[in-house]
């Protein structure tokens, strides 16, 4: 199979050339060129810090960039769907042809009205998104492409798929609809009091432990050597026998898929033998302080470049961004590569060029309106997140 090569943002981001011996003609000629960005973010209102890291997130992109000929015109959509058609139609007036934003999904629902420009939506939905629009987000299909190379690599056959029952619904879908080998799916209650029960009886904890105290009264009447040394042993031990599956997938987050992985604890089931995992978690090191958690894996960007990112915007604004602007950063440096490669004319085509690009989040190349992203594998183990693939 053919390699693919991946062309870098990153490389147009940190090492633009700026030539300062060109000619006068030159420069005269280049300052007619103008790429202009629309930006579709909420600047005020209930997501309003959210909607500030993202450009800041930008702005460092353009400052990284060192362009004057690069114009950015920010509009408040307040996180509203109307205000999103409205801010959007006003940046068609002033003759823009991209925009990145906005972030939500929500605010997508009247854009595919507006023609002549194209939306690097910051979403990770992957359904009913605008023929105008590219969903930029880290999507559900990116890291099933993740999770199954590594599944495959590690050899399980028999996942368990965790889903609540309210929530993610159209992600789960979307797992079972894909070609993971999946043994069991099951939909657990949201309630944290139900979902220990739910988990004991899902791996069938009540009969382990029957059978293990069924064979320690068995072995307590024998006197042979052999049966006192699995005797010993089996008091160390709260189950006895295997669970019919060895991987689970958990399709949640926060607090929720803290308590499923406790009461996989609490029902003895040993991770020696079941491999856990979840979806992208964006590093939250809140999963530092569970027990439970330790060698949860989950696909992700890298952290390396992440964590780059994080520093320059520490130094630059003296606050912490929001992980997820990073997605900002690359959708600003995947317009000027663009832009740039064509002779400083942007053009919506560009952006599925089949080779694929490099960001700041990795590899990634565009596929009917998604960007599909290379992902890699992490788990969780003694409060840091290691790379395992």
């Amino acid at each position: 199979m053919k390699k693919i090569i991946f062309l870098s943002i990153v490389t147009y981001l940190l090492f633009t050339i700026n030539s300062s011996n060109a000619n006068q003609n030159f420069n005269e000629n280049l300052n007619k060129k103008v790429l202009k960005i629309g930006v579709l973010l909420p600047l005020s209102g209930e997501f309003q810090d959210i909607g500030i890291s993202f450009l800041n997130s930008i702005q460092l992109a353009l400052h990284d960039i060192k362009n004057e000929n690069i114009i950015i015109y920010p509009k408040d959509n307040k996180g509203n769907p109307d205000e999103s058609f409205k801010a959007a139609k006003e940046l068609k007036e002033l003759g823009i042809k991209i925009v990145i934003g906005p972030i939500f999904n929500e605010n997508l629902r009247r854009l595919g009205e507006i023609n002549n420009i194209t939306f690097i939506s910051l979403s990770n939905t992957t359904k009913n998104i605008p023929k105008n629009t590219v969903s930029f987000g880290i999507n559900i299909d990116s890291q099933i492409i993740a999770l199954k190379k590594y599944l495959n690599k590690i050899k399980v056959s028999k996942t368990l798929l965790l889903s609540p029952k309210t929530q993610f619904i159209n992600q789960t879908g979307i797992i079972e609809d894909s070609n993971l080998n999946l043994n069991q799916v099951f939909f657990y209650n949201t309630s944290p009091k139900k979902i220990t029960g739910e988990i004991e009886k899902l791996t069938k904890y009540n009969d382990r432990k029957k059978d293990l105290e069924r064979r320690i009264k068995i072995l307590e009447k024998s006197d042979l050597y052999k049966d006192k040394k699995e005797l010993k042993k089996l008091e160390q031990k709260h189950t006895l026998g295997e669970v019919n599956f060895d991987s689970v997938i958990v399709v949640d987050f926060g607090e929720r898929l803290k308590s499923v992985l406790t009461s996989f604890m609490f029902s003895d089931i040993s991770k020696k033998k079941v491999t856990f995992f979840t979806l992208n978690q964006w590093f939250d090191e809140s999963l530092f302080g569970e027990d439970a958690i330790q060698d949860l894996h989950f696909p992700a960007i890298d952290l390396k470049n992440l964590k780059k990112f994080e520093r320059k915007y520490i130094k630059t604004y003296k606050v912490k961004p929001n992980k997820v602007s990073i997605l900002a950063y690359d959708a600003l440096g995947l317009i000027y590569f663009c832009w740039k490669s064509n002779d400083s004319k942007f053009e919506r085509e560009q952006l599925y060029n089949k080779k694929g690009f490099k960001g700041l989040l990795g590899n990634f190349i565009i596929k009917n309106n998604l960007s599909q992203q290379k992902l890699k594998i992490y788990k969780v183990s003694k409060k840091k997140f290691i790379e395992v693939y």
